[in-house]
């Protein structure tokens, strides 16, 4: 369980901008449930960064860091996850069938997933280490690759190669949306970006050492859940913000307004939270990532924005 502290904190000085309208006021943590690292088909499960759920397969996919796609049977009763079983793995492989040699995938978002067909499913899969956005099937299998910002195309505009793209997400409006984990060279150290293809929008970091953008769902009213962790060594807490912004409501230049819906800190337990997915209407899942280290776990947190 989390040793949580709501926090109110001022946000760093930034450029006006209209305030997001607050349709959403809280997260509600309904349930945690830690996923064993057990051995399922030869594979670890572990190092677990993004998840995306599929109502008409009834599966929760995850990506892992070592580009492995996990298939789970995922049992909730009530507002309580009470199982979480591996049903399929593989490697996540190119268009020829050869493992994909980008490492490190992060984030994911799946499509075509609650239209009331099954097999048409869709996985999207960015990678942190060689910044890219790969459309996969469900059996790993690189269909197709997505255009990046033009910001976002050269490794040698980020921070490092550990600050990429961790994160993915789907915008009935403004089509795929990604963000580097920390803002570009040249930029403010406590700003965050989303991109799509074209567009760029920004907003002040949660006002917390490192904090960096994990992950990124879109809420019923099409703003966008923004989770963020921020981490400073042994001796200064976790700390896990989950996030709102209007998109719509952003300066001409596009600057945002970010909403602190949630905010977790924990100098007990460390629980790196790296991935979201939504489930239906206000219902949301996030992961985190135990880097495969005995005093980390992969813990799935069941929660509602209300």
């Amino acid at each position: 369980m989390f040793l949580t502290c709501c926090l109110a904190l001022t946000a760093c000085s930034a450029p006006p901008v209209t305030a997001a309208p607050k349709a959403y006021s809280e997260v509600k943590v309904l349930s945690h449930f830690t996923v064993p690292r057990t051995v399922f088909q030869g594979e670890t499960v572990s190092e677990l960064s993004g998840i995306a759920w599929d109502q008409d397969e009834q599966l929760l996919y995850a990506v892992s860091d070592q580009g492995r796609l996990f298939h789970f049977k995922l049992t909730i009763d009530g507002e309580q996850i009470t199982a979480v079983q591996p049903l399929f793995v593989a490697p996540l492989v190119d268009v020829k069938g050869k493992p994909i040699k980008l490492r490190d995938s992060e984030g994911l978002d799946a499509l075509n997933t609650s239209n009331g067909k099954k097999g048409d499913s869709q996985l999207i899969v960015s990678f942190e280490h060689g910044a890219r956005i790969f459309r996969i099937n469900p059996q790993g299998r690189q269909v197709g690759e997505l255009p990046l910002h033009k910001n976002l195309q050269k490794s040698k505009n980020y921070r490092s190669s550990n600050s990429m793209l961790e994160s993915v997400a789907y915008h009935p409006k403004y089509g795929f949306l990604t963000a580097p984990e920390r803002s570009l060279k040249g930029e403010p150290d406590n700003l965050q970006s989303i991109y799509s293809a074209k567009r760029k929008w920004s907003f002040m970091g949660y006002p917390a050492k490192n904090s960096a953008v994990t992950g990124l769902e879109i809420l019923p009213d099409q703003s966008v859940l923004v989770l963020e962790r921020a981490w400073a060594g042994i001796l200064h807490p976790m700390v896990i913000s989950l996030r709102r912004v209007d998109l719509n409501a952003c300066s001409k230049d596009g600057m945002c307004a970010a909403q602190d819906l949630a905010v977790y800190t924990s100098l007990i337990q460390i629980d790196n939270y790296e991935g979201l997915a939504h489930i239906k209407d206000n219902l949301y899942l996030m992961i985190s990532d135990d880097g495969e280290r005995d005093l980390l776990r992969t813990e799935l947190t069941l929660f509602k924005v209300q």
